[in-house]
């Protein structure tokens, strides 16, 4: 069975999700500075927000190897 990323609409969809999902993490531990509002932040949040930009980063790659594509015709 052949793996296959799905589509770059589906994949930016799921990384704009997924960094909206991070981002009140990141904003609790900033109002509430307590320990375990800056550790849910540095961990969970920064695991969701790393994982979102690397999908965005497959997008952005996946796009430019389109345009190369393109030009060589």
């Amino acid at each position: 069975m052949k793996f296959r990323i799905p589509s770059s609409e589906k994949l930016l969809r799921v990384a704009a999700i997924l960094a909206l999902m991070a981002l009140p993490l990141m904003v609790w531990s900033v109002f509430d500075p307590r320990v375990w509002p800056i550790m849910g932040a540095l961990t969970i949040g920064q695991g969701i927000g790393t994982f979102s930009f690397l999908l965005f980063l497959v997008v952005v790659v996946r796009d430019l190897d389109v345009l190369g594509k393109l030009r060589r015709r």
